[in-house]
């Protein structure tokens, strides 16, 4: 059995280029996995074994030619059930869907295909993406490769799960409030939600126009920023630009007030050990007091989510309402009761909190926090206790995140320690929009100061 953990995408590129591992025995390996795991961990929707295999047999005669498109040529890729795919249904995890197919593929599906990428099938996700647990009514709830009886995070839950059990060397998720984020870091992997509009929404069901933002999950920072120069046409050069150790002193912020407030206690010592390590490296860390951008752009993006979600249901949600999970209609629902004066508020709020958050970042390099304030709950739980307070799952998982999706924000989620459970726990880094390529210099250099992080249990 192939060990996929201990190899960089680079790694395998090369073995692929020389014929040492060949995409027909990789893709056999990869479906052979999924036919054991899936039914215990219900990561994947649908599964393209016959398609993936010839798409095997086709690139694989392009390398004995001498032909590799990409690093990524003949390598598997998970895609969020969130995406068009022109020979594969798109159900967005949902019923009203599960019929869907459209004749051409998402802009970035396309694109990775024509790098060579296999897609071996689409992933399990919150239905229409509007939830960040991952328990799927319709499809069942995504299990973390860590406890099978925890969730594992959403709604980009199966990426991160494929991710994690070695299956893919790619999750393609979507990030609204913190759907790539929350599963990376519940599942030990890496997850990074770009500057909004770097990577094309065309060919994705929406979940909220302005909010929605399309990235990858890998195993480190590195394949990050491999894919997104195949995703991107190379315009950015994210890969040659890690190229350069950091020779400085990095500036960092962190909101010790939100963490002291919002993250569990376990969460919050591995954090702090985390920030040890970046100390002692020889960075500086100083203390965010002004905190209000912080509470403005929760807030807006709640109400441009709901706002947004209902006008794309408004063709479904009466004649299809018994369809839905009622967790989800109910939050599409809400949005019906938000009268167009306060979403345009909302929308306002939000430039000038972008704005203040410009300012806030005028001195530093980045913001640490915690990606999610509790280790991964147990899929019976709806409520968590988090210090003296009981909050619900939703709240604990999404606090976060959830702003830096209203501030435009790119931010990464990188593995940085387990908790006491042996679960994983996630580092936050946020830079301020369009500062991706220095954010994922920055993240590199973290991940190298915190070391190679296990495998999941289950996989």
């Amino acid at each position: 059995m192939l060990d996929l953990w201990r190899y960089t995408l680079r790694d395998l590129a090369s073995q692929l280029k020389n014929l040492k591992l060949k995409p027909t025995k990789l893709i056999e390996h990869t479906l052979k996995k999924i036919r054991e795991l899936n039914n215990k961990l219900y990561m994947f929707i649908y599964v393209a074994e016959d398609l993936a295999y010839k798409q095997a047999e086709e690139l694989e005669k392009e390398l004995e030619e001498g032909v590799q498109r990409s690093l990524i040529h003949g390598l598997p890729i998970a895609v969020k059930d969130v995406f068009y795919t022109r020979d594969m249904p798109t159900t967005a995890g949902s019923k009203i869907l599960r019929n869907f197919q459209t004749s051409y593929d998402a802009e970035v599906v396309g694109r990775l295909r024509e790098a060579g990428a296999i897609i071996i099938g689409k992933t399990n996700m919150h239905e229409f993406a509007f939830g960040v647990t991952n328990k799927n009514p319709h499809y069942g709830t995504s299990r973390n490769p860590w406890d099978l009886e925890r969730i594992s995070g959403g709604s980009s839950g199966g990426s991160a799960v494929a991710v994690a059990t070695e299956i893919s060397v790619l999750g393609l998720g979507t990030d609204t409030a913190g759907s790539i984020r929350i599963p990376s870091a519940l599942c030990g992997v890496v997850g990074f939600k770009p500057t909004y509009g770097l990577l094309s929404l065309e060919g994705v069901v929406p979940l909220s126009w302005s909010l929605d933002t399309v990235g990858p999950i890998t195993k480190s920072v590195e394949d990050t920023a491999l894919v997104l120069d195949i995703m991107t046409g190379g315009r950015h050069g994210f890969a040659e630009n890690l190229k350069e150790e950091i020779d400085r002193e990095l500036r960092f912020l962190v909101p010790a007030k939100i963490i002291e407030e919002l993250a569990s206690s376990e969460v919050e010592g591995v954090f702090w050990r985390t920030i040890d390590k970046i100390v002692s490296a020889g960075h500086k860390v100083d203390y965010l007091e002004d905190l209000d951008w912080f509470k403005h752009a929760s807030n807006s993006r709640y109400i441009i989510v709901l706002s947004e979600s209902a006008t794309y249901h408004l063709k479904w949600i009466r004649d299809y309402w018994s369809m839905y999970d009622p967790d989800v209609a109910g939050r599409i629902l809400m949005g019906y009761f938000i009268p167009a004066p306060v979403y345009i508020h909302a929308q306002r709020v939000r430039m000038k909190t972008i704005e203040k958050f410009k300012k806030v970042m005028k001195d530093h390099d980045a913001i640490l926090l915690p990606t999610v304030s509790i280790e991964a709950p147990r899929i019976d739980e709806e409520k968590v206790q988090v210090k003296e307070k009981e909050v619900s799952v939703r709240y604990a998982l999404l606090c976060m995140t959830e702003v830096f999706n209203s501030l435009y924000a790119p931010a990464i989620s990188i593995p940085c320690g387990l908790s006491k459970n042996n679960l994983p726990i996630g580092l936050q880094i946020v830079t301020e929009p369009g500062q991706d390529k220095k954010l994922l210099k920055i993240a590199s250099h973290v991940e190298r100061l915190i070391k190679r992080f296990p495998k999941p249990p289950v996989s």
